[in-house]
């Protein structure tokens, strides 16, 4: 198929893999600007299915006039506002208390009670 502006295209790579996108653009030999159900960027042809319905839009297309195009071809076409936006849970408080460091080393002492009792060695003469 000819790489031509308004083409309807699968993307098949990738993370919008599976959805309908139109050409708007063409960038370079082999690439092209899509936009559609996929986020608006540049593509390599070799990642897009092209099928033979063609969109009567003009070059470098706004959103809004690639989603009425995929309307009228018969493709449920999602608004932006209708993608799942992630919420920020509220941050988890710290438990732990901040540890402050001196300068001076505090060593534990060790107990008398403790302490193993030494044996006392008698020097015989």
């Amino acid at each position: 198929m000819v790489v031509e502006i308004g083409r309807l295209c699968i993307k098949i790579a990738g993370r919008d893999a599976g959805k309908e996108c139109l050409i708007i653009d063409k960038v370079k030999e082999n690439f092209v600007l899509i936009d559609g159900n996929t986020r608006r960027r540049t593509c390599n042809i070799r990642h897009l299915e092209f099928l033979p319905q063609i969109a009567k839009i003009k070059k470098g297309a706004s959103h809004d006039e690639v989603m009425k195009a995929l309307a009228d071809l018969g493709i449920k076409a999602k608004a932006r506002s209708e993608y799942k936006k992630k919420e920020k849970s509220p941050k988890a408080q710290k438990t732990e208390k901040k540890k402050v460091f001196s300068l001076k080393k505090n060593k534990p002492e060790a107990k008398k009670e403790d302490a193993p009792k030494a044996e006392k060695k008698v020097a015989k003469k």
